[in-house]
């Protein structure tokens, strides 16, 4: 399975408040990210959150317009992501385009600069 790695930038990022009941605090970020290296193109991300004093939690999709390894296509990847765990899948069957049948999973790390990458680890059905 190829693994690569791009950098990317989050060109917008809106948030708003769901719900400010008792014991956590519901939210909403709608963003959208360019990709460049590896990957190359954009993506739009609709994350749900939940905070409370002790712990924070997300579910994100994300939807890629992309180019990997030289085809062109999109696919949605799934995030789920608490404090002590971090899982980001690529839905199967949401590859379109030269990206139909791509499956796998991703990491994003920060960087000291602020910077951050994408890894995708893929494999695509030929």
């Amino acid at each position: 399975m190829p693994k690569i790695t791009a950098a990317f930038t989050v060109d917008t990022w809106e948030p708003s408040s769901l719900d400010e009941a008792e014991g956590a605090e519901l939210g909403q970020v709608r963003l959208s990210k360019t990709f460049t290296g590896a990957v190359a193109g954009t993506s739009s991300v609709t994350m749900l959150s939940a905070i409370s004093g002790a712990a924070q939690a997300y579910v994100a999709f994300e939807r890629f317009d992309v180019s990997i390894d030289g085809r062109e296509g999109g696919f949605v990847l799934q995030h789920a992501a608490f404090d002590d765990s971090f899982e980001l899948k690529i839905l199967p069957g949401s590859g379109v385009g030269e990206l139909a049948g791509i499956t796998g999973s991703a990491m994003v790390a920060k960087h000291e600069d602020g910077s951050h990458t994408l890894d995708l680890d893929y494999e695509l059905a030929d």
